[in-house]
């Protein structure tokens, strides 16, 4: 990996870690979030081209602003090399340079920057931080032309940043970019953009631009300098072309009015940029009374344009004699000459000036104050005398060396009730100067406000070569080329006309009518369509489209990701930006599918050996394949709405055109030099047997290309031992285009009606709709197996399943004698307690028949205060029904301890003394005794001891029963046993610390294996992710691996979060379902799963599929509720078993904080498999048996 690519990586400490699922330590939230606070932190995000912003305490971290009680802890700073980046102030008399000066060399430099955060009352944890410095630029070659960044007008179209560049070395003669269209755009604050400042880093190889937060054209001039904008909009850019995402950043007083004309300029003696710009500053917090100095400058001064100091006064009218105090000044700028700065600004001087004009000033140093005498006046009533109009916005700047005009300094100033700016020219700031209205200048139309920047020959080439390209290359696509039918359509659709230009529409049997299509007997069908498009020129085109149009059922599908708000809504950034779906009903009313969560969850990227990156989408727009297969195309963005690099920026998924609901992530897709994507549409395009993509880019340009082929995909290999599939780009991506897909208007996809129902059987609620009984004949000596006749339930998808009927007792007494009869009967519905047990987590429920006889045996992990690390025992439940295992039915009373560190300092077979956990017990039988698998942790620095056991040392173990045993006899036990690989070498990564736990057992076909949960703890640098693996075992010899292990689910989607723990498998309709949790044990947690055929050899990866969308989430919570009992939340780390009637039953834990103390607590329902194969985890007792259909009538023929 080259330098320029090299990012800032953050090596997290153990301590600041949460734990795995079913086996959270005592975590630390507020140490946690802050260390999480800075690895977040933007600045730092490499590589690193200039000084940083080291915060000296939590309450200067963004992402801490909103918690102030997080804002106690102090940091302090380490470098591995201060040469390059400074961890101390250095004071140079009364300047101080601050730590995190950098100091850029000949070649790229490692540093290593450590932050030790101290909480109050808490020992120090250090959060280490590697970064690239990148090598100095090279020196600069001198400049030889001009970029102006300028707005043009009090309108909404007016207020957007355009660009031009000079014509050649000549500050006067100007030609636009883009046409003279915008080039940067507002989706921030007001969305008005005024007063741009264009300047290049104190290094030379960025630029910043600074715009007023400002939209007299939506809202008008009223408040605008009382109730205005706190805000400034910045963006960043290495070349000037390519800028990056808006930043939106409140540097302002709170009693400040309005935040106008933002420059700055560099201080070398302080290393970093002193920002200034307008306010009216008010006495009163609703700024109704002014101070009585008008609009005055503030000042400021940042590093990086993301952290500013609080402002203070620079300039006011006071410090002006002859000022006119309470009107103030506006529009301050800075121009160095030498070790000079000259300050040019708007004043209301009575000092023979007859209107507010510019004044100039010069000082040595820039900070200094206006009352402190060190800024001189040398120049007044600047645009009247050199016979302007009223003026305002004064730009300067020095001449280019060899410039044409002549000049060698120029003052713009912008006669913003006219024409615009007008340059003003001198030949020194030496003495009275004499400013004067070249003659022959050329700028853009009605140019206002903004900044002229001098830049190199290559700069502006660069510039022309993106934003005026060759009449060739700009005119290359013709109209037709970006006009399109798409391949699906409602009928009733309005065909698209490219550019207003005429178009003439023919189709089969008439079903197209003035522009639209129609079907006028209301079945789907194929229509072969013609349009043919008259151009400029008067000649014609013509382009032949195949549409299958739908009928009047036809519905229409939304796709969107949704703005994140909090868990407790179940609207986390990981939900929230994820592919949401909504469908419209027959009345045309659009309902989310799974219930608002996101169907789609994108993958994330391999940043390291079991190490993923998060990624969302947004923006998500739908669209047909060729093929009829449903797409979706969206931007791919990290979890705080960061898009990507342009590489990956663009993210595509296609279903099963067989099963639309089955979506398949095909992956990234490069567009090319995109400039940003946001927005990205694609269509198909029958006639020319293309897809076309359309993109807005972050200038807000509408962008669009050519795809051959959007389901030709590839495999790369990564780094860290993974393949990830994209989208091919090369030989199957055209060249980027400016302008606009011409197709037909809206943001919803039309689709059949059959599609319509798979998607919501699969991403819908699934309810009960029938309850039938098959009649029955029996002669009178079987009456006795009526009671085991069951009801056949059907539910919406299709699926079915049976239930025990509890008959009426009377209705049987009746069939004495021969003859029809009619029996009624209740569905039974076994009711348990809505909480299981509290505080008791991972639960696991077997059913174990000996002797003939049934028993229901119950284990968990003790949650009890959320210290699931110092639990002292294993619990045991034994019952003859289920529901007597309830602690509301005397099930905490049954309990007993199979093992207990306290009381018998349980040791295992290896000689150590567990220390605590007990982690996710299990019971199974495995080579045909029941056997009970759990994970406990032991003490790392004395292994004979029983307290102080550390999550970071849990591992898998067996205990298993005697021959002949009793369950509830804890001698009768076995000690336990880690579970090792075959070779007697723990579970885990080859080389380094692992911890293994969440181990489960099943067995398929004969073979039985193992599946656990893993992950990998380095003696320094960051965690590895828990994957799940599995290896085949022998009942025979439980505590050795038969096989190799091998990772099976890799937590690679944002809903999973980096966790993949707690799989439990069942077999159903000849596939194997290994359910498994994810997200961290919080609130957020969330089942998953996978399935793979019997048959498979299910040590492979890649025999599973996995579910796109969860089996089980949280239910959200109405806004400002905390109630964890009624609003299920955290769901997971569930097992199945079955009930006394033979159903399937699935017991889970969810979030317990409030319920029955602070644990997470156990429930229980029934689950029913969709018609799909899926397990039904969430269905309600109305969704199992409709109340309507309780009521079962079972037809009877005694013979």
């Amino acid at each position: 990996m080259t330098a320029t690519h090299c990012f800032l990586r953050i090596l997290p400490l153990p301590m600041a870690i949460i734990a795995l699922g079913g086996a959270a330590p005592a975590a630390d939230p507020e140490r946690d979030t802050i260390a999480a606070a800075l690895r977040d932190e933007l600045s730092l995000a490499g590589p690193i081209r200039g000084s940083l912003t080291l915060p000296e305490s939590t309450a200067e971290l963004p992402a801490l602003a909103a918690r102030p009680d997080m804002t106690a802890a102090r940091i302090t700073w380490r470098s591995s090399d201060a040469k390059v980046i400074s961890a101390t102030n250095n004071r140079h008399g009364k300047d101080v340079v601050r730590k995190g000066f950098v100091s850029r060399g000949r070649t790229d430099r490692r540093v290593r920057l450590t932050a030790t955060v101290t909480l109050p009352g808490r020992r120090p944890i250090d959060v280490p931080l590697d970064v690239t410095v990148l090598a100095a630029p090279p020196a600069a070659l001198p400049p030889s032309a001009y970029v102006f960044a300028y707005f043009t007008g009090d309108s909404v179209e007016g207020e957007k940043v355009r660009f031009a560049v000079s014509d050649g070395n000549n500050a006067l003669q100007w030609k636009t970019l883009n046409d003279a269209e915008p080039i940067l755009q507002s989706t921030e604050g007001t969305r008005g953009l005024r007063d741009p400042f264009i300047m290049r880093s104190a290094e030379g190889d960025r630029f910043f631009l600074l715009a007023t937060d400002l939209s007299a054209g939506r809202t008008g001039w009223g408040g605008s300098t009382d109730q205005g904008s706190h805000y400034l909009e910045i963006w960043e850019s290495t070349d000037l072309v390519h800028w990056g995402q808006q930043r939106h950043v409140r540097v302002n007083l709170p009693n400040a009015g309005m935040t106008w004309a933002p420059e700055a300029s560099y201080d070398p003696s302080i290393g970093a940029y002193v920002v200034y710009w307008t306010s009216t500053l008010y006495k009163d917090a609703a700024h109704k009374i002014p101070d009585g100095n008008g609009p005055q400058i503030l000042s400021a001064v940042t590093r990086d344009f993301r952290h500013f100091t609080p402002p203070t006064p620079w300039f006011k009218s006071t410090d002006v004699p002859g000022a006119v105090k309470d009107r103030g000044m506006i529009d301050a700028t800075v121009l160095k000459d030498g070790d000079r700065y000259y300050r040019f600004t708007k004043i209301t001087d009575t000092d023979g000036c007859p209107s507010a004009d510019i004044l100039a000033q010069v000082s040595s140093s820039l900070r200094a104050t206006g009352d402190s005498g060190a800024w001189r006046i040398v120049d007044r009533c600047i645009g009247r005398r050199a016979g302007t109009p009223e003026v305002e916005g004064p730009t300067a700047f020095r001449a280019n060396p060899g410039d044409a005009s002549g000049f060698r300094y120029f003052l713009w100033v912008d006669n913003y009730g006219g024409v615009g700016y007008i340059p003003l020219a001198t030949h020194s700031l030496d003495g009275k100067i004499k400013w004067t209205i070249p003659r022959g200048f050329h700028l853009p139309r009605s140019p206002r406000h903004g900044t002229v920047l001098p830049i190199t020959a290559a700069e502006r080439d660069a510039l022309v070569a993106h934003w005026n390209p060759a009449p060739s290359q700009a005119q290359g696509a013709s109209l037709t080329d970006r006009w399109v039918v798409p391949p699906v359509l409602a009928s009733g659709t309005r065909l698209p006309v490219p550019d207003g230009r005429g178009v003439r529409w023919r189709a089969d049997g008439g079903a197209v009518s003035d522009g639209i299509l129609t079907n006028p007997d209301g079945k789907e069908h194929l229509v072969h369509l013609e349009g043919t498009l008259t151009l400029p020129d008067g000649t014609t085109q013509t382009k032949r489209f195949a549409v299958t149009v739908l009928g009047a059922d036809a519905r229409r599908l939304r796709a969107y990701s949704r703005t994140p708000t909090t868990a407790e809504a179940v609207n986390q950034p990981t939900v929230a930006r994820s592919v949401h779906l909504a469908l419209t009903d027959a009345d045309g009313q659009a309902s989310p599918l799974n219930d608002d969560y996101g169907v789609l969850f994108a993958k994330g990227d391999p940043i390291g050996l079991d190490q993923i990156a998060l990624r969302g989408v947004a923006d998500p727009s739908l669209f047909h394949f060729a093929d009829g297969a449903l797409g979706v195309i969206a931007t791919r963005v990290d979890m705080a709405g960061k898009p990507d690099p342009d590489p990956t920026a663009t993210l595509i998924f296609r279903s099963d055109p067989r099963r639309p609901a089955d979506f398949t992530e095909l992956g990234t897709l490069d567009l090319g030099p995109a400039n940003g994507v946001a927005k990205p549409r694609a269509v198909w395009d029958s006639a020319a047997g293309r897809y076309l993509v359309s993109w807005t880019d972050r200038t807000g340009q509408s962008r669009w290309t050519t795809v051959t082929d959007l389901a030709r995909t590839e495999d790369h290999d990564t780094p860290y031992g993974s393949r990830r599939s994209s989208v091919v780009s090369t030989g199957n991506v055209g060249a980027v285009r400016a302008g606009a897909i011409a197709t037909t208007d809206g943001d919803t996809l039309a689709i059949a009606p059959t599609t319509a129902t798979t998607l919501a059987n699969r991403f819908g609620r699934i309810v009960n709709v029938t309850a039938q009984v098959a009649p029955q004949t029996v002669s009178r000596r079987q009456l006795a197996a009526l009671k085991a006749v069951r009801a056949t339930l059907g539910y919406s998808d299709g699926s079915t399943a049976t239930r025990a009927v509890d008959w009426d007792a009377v209705d049987l007494a009746k069939l004495d004698r021969p003859g029809r009869y009619l029996v009624h009967g209740t569905v039974r519905q076994r009711r348990y307690p809505a909480i299981l047990a509290y505080n008791r987590a991972d639960p696991n429920i077997y059913r174990w028949e000996r002797d003939g006889r049934v028993r229901y045996l119950f284990t968990a992990t003790d949650d009890t205060n959320n210290d699931n690390v110092g639990s002292a025992h294993l619990p045991l439940r034994i019952a003859d029904r289920i529901e007597d295992l309830a602690d509301d039915k005397g099930g905490r009373a049954r309990e007993i301890d199979v093992l207990n560190r306290r009381t018998r300092r349980d040791r295992t077979s290896e000689g150590r003394v567990i220390a605590g956990c007990y982690w996710a017990p299990e019971i199974h039988e495995i080579g045909g005794r029941l056997s009970i698998l759990f994970a406990p942790c032991f003490n790392p620095k004395d292994d004979q001891s029983s307290e102080g056991g550390l999550w970071s040392r849990v591992q898998s173990h067996i205990i298993q029963l005697r021959k002949g045993g009793d369950p509830a006899n804890p001698a009768d036990w076995s000690p336990p046993s880690a579970i090792l690989k075959a070779d007697g070498t723990p579970l885990g990564r080859i080389g380094m610390p692992n911890i293994s736990l969440d181990m489960t057992y099943f067995t398929i076909g004969g073979q039985g294996y193992y599946a656990w949960s893993q992950r990998y703890i380095p003696t320094s640098g960051p965690l590895g992710d828990p994957l799940t693996w599995i290896a085949k075992v022998d009942p025979t010899h439980p505590t050795r691996l038969a096989g190799a292990p091998a990772p099976i689910i890799v937590p690679e989607t944002s809903v999973e979060e980096n966790l993949a723990e707690g799989g439990f498998a069942l077999a159903h309709d000849g596939r194997v379902t290994l359910v498994y949790s994810s997200s961290g044990v919080s609130p957020t947690y969330v089942v998953n799963g996978i399935s793979a055929p019997l048959d498979a050899d299910l040590t492979r990866r890649d025999v599973w599929r996995k579910w796109s969308a969860p089996l089980q989430k949280s239910m959200p919570m109405p806004a400002g509720t905390i109630d964890y009992r009624r609003y299920e939340q955290g769901p997971g780390h569930g097992a199945f078993t079955t009930d006394e009637d033979g159903n399937p039953l699935y017991v889970y834990h969810s979030w317990g904080n409030g319920v029955g103390g602070d644990g997470r607590d156990a429930r229980v329902r029934r689950i029913h498999w969709a018609a799909d194969g899926r397990p039904l985890l969430d269905m309600t007792q109305d969704e199992e048996v409709a109340p309507a259909n309780r009521r079962v009538t079972m037809a009877v023929t005694v013979r």
